[in-house]
């Protein structure tokens, strides 16, 4: 929750924040993005009770920025939208993480999760892409819930099962990814649609006896949980997903046993796909504008980046769809144009082009190979009147960069009333916080440097006629076509293997 208090740097009579009240154009510098729209939803004292939706391009900057605006708001709720990840006309389903990503947003927007978002202190923050938002998606009642095991509860394993497979799940002997699960006896591992790792749920009798995150490779325990959430690794709930997994199931007795093969090819008697209205209840998908409440705040967080984006997916839908039929799964870019220009709130631009409002901020990247190079830029921004905080994903990390300064002395942002918005002097802070992008804005004269944009570390490089050996021993290839068969390779899920050949299939 530290960064969070650093908002207070925008007073409240800022010409950003008091145009962004009433709606209007902004430039801002890409660096200056996430913490003005944080300010944005956060000093506000009426938006901080609305959801917001932030519309950026694509999903890797979605993605991106919505990490960034988790750093800035913590502990307020802050999600991420992605787009399915397939076209709905390739009958692939979505990944399992993907759809665990969609609902979860999705049902903070539409206040599912309400007692959620109480708790983290106001109402949650969704980033969604172009691409996404262009992609209609089901009646909320058409899709399954997200449920939620907790340590102490009383817990039907086979009951439970019956559930993640109704929430889309695989029962498989040992879990691999997102999506399985599977029953042991009185053991339960499930690797939930939006986990980084899988969880064990070990039984007492008919309770809840412990929750323990572990490494799906190793087998070996990781951390307690007293809580754990599992979200839907489906779009649709089982009973209307009936249709597509028939499809595919006779797909499969047909077109032999690769599943990748058999979800792109057709389940007609000719060998063509089937028609998509026969699979999906194309009547009750909607457009996600127009599902979210009419008070949604909407911040357009890229506007250059919005017309190309729309343009550019639309021409592949069109490309796999005729188009008459496209616009039963996909939102024109007009239509989506139209409505953000009458519901947003503001919208910002990295590209200066007459904007009333104009607020410019520098990337704090840094030449420093160590911290005795690092230690006079610090410097340099403390004596030209600029609060400067210095982010750590790790505590330890910062407190042992904090030993080691020659000359200047870090406090830890939020320790002993630190970060007080009236405490605005000139000082250098560390925070706890994982942030991607930092800025130095004069405007501000406040910069925020993430650790691995204060420090670059020196590769180290190979004797010229130990290149190719260093590299092999430390896997590094230039490219796959170095592999040869029969080499050693350690496989990112599987450990340490023999590189048998290259294989070319066709999918869809």
């Amino acid at each position: 929750m530290a960064l969070r208090e650093l908002l207070a740097h925008i007073a409240d009579e800022d010409a950003a924040l008091a145009l962004g009240r009433d709606g209007g154009h902004v430039f801002v510098s890409a660096s200056l993005r996430p913490y003005l729209i944080a300010a944005l939803a956060e000093l506000d004292e009426a938006a901080r009770g609305r959801a917001h939706l932030i519309v950026v391009g694509d999903d890797r900057a979605a993605r991106d920025l919505a990490g960034d605006l988790r750093a800035w708001l913590a502990p307020r709720l802050v999600r991420y939208y992605p787009s399915r990840g397939v076209t709905y006309e390739s009958h692939l389903r979505p990944p399992p993480h993907l759809v665990g990503l969609r609902m979860a947003a999705l049902d903070a927007l539409l206040g599912a999760d309400g007692e959620r978002g109480a708790r983290r202190e106001g109402a949650p923050v969704v980033v969604v892409s172009a691409v996404a938002l262009s992609e209609k998606v089901p009646d909320p009642a058409l899709r399954p819930r997200s449920f939620t095991l907790r340590v102490g509860e009383l817990l039907d394993l086979e009951e439970c099962a019956r559930e993640l497979v109704a929430l889309g799940y695989e029962r498989v002997d040992q879990v691999d990814e997102r999506g399985q699960f599977a029953l042991r006896g009185g053991l339960l591992d499930v690797f939930g649609a939006t986990e980084e790792r899988a969880v064990r749920v070990d039984m007492f009798d008919v309770e809840i006896e412990s929750l323990r995150w572990f490494s799906t490779f190793t087998q070996r325990s990781l951390e307690q949980a007293q809580e754990v959430e599992i979200a839907p690794a489906a779009e649709l709930a089982q009973e209307h997903r009936a249709d597509s997994v028939l499809a595919e199931a006779a797909l499969g007795a047909r077109g032999g046993t690769d599943g990748g093969a058999a979800q792109g090819a057709g389940a007609g008697g000719d060998g063509e796909r089937p028609d998509i209205a026969e699979l999906l209840p194309l009547d009750r998908f909607g457009a996600l504008l127009e599902l979210i409440a009419p008070e949604t705040e909407i911040v357009i967080a890229a506007e250059e980046e919005l017309e190309p984006a729309l343009g550019d997916h639309w021409s592949d839908v069109a490309a796999a769809f005729a188009d008459e039929d496209a616009h039963h799964l996909y939102v024109k870019p007009a239509v989506i144009e139209a409505d953000l220009a009458q519901r947003a709130r503001m919208w910002l631009s990295s590209i200066a082009s007459g904007q009333p409002t104009e607020l410019r901020a520098a990337a704090p990247d840094t030449a420093a190979r160590s911290l005795a190079e690092a230690e006079p830029e610090l410097e340099k921004l403390l004596r030209s009147g600029y609060r400067t905080v210095v982010t750590y994903p790790r505590r330890g990390e910062g407190e042992r960069t904090a030993y080691n300064l020659a000359r200047l002395r870090a406090r830890w942002l939020g320790d002993d009333g630190v970060a007080s918005p009236a405490a605005r002097e000139p000082g250098l802070l560390f925070a706890h916080a994982s942030l991607r992008e930092g800025f130095v804005s004069p405007h501000l004269k406040l910069a925020v440097i993430p650790a691995h944009r204060l420090l670059r570390r020196r590769a180290q490089r190979p004797r010229e006629g130990h290149a190719r050996a260093g590299a092999a021993r430390r896997g590094l290839l230039r490219s796959f076509s170095e592999l040869c068969t029969g080499d050693i390779v350690v496989h990112e899920d599987h450990g340490v293997a023999r590189f048998a050949g290259f294989d070319t299939r066709t999918v869809a």
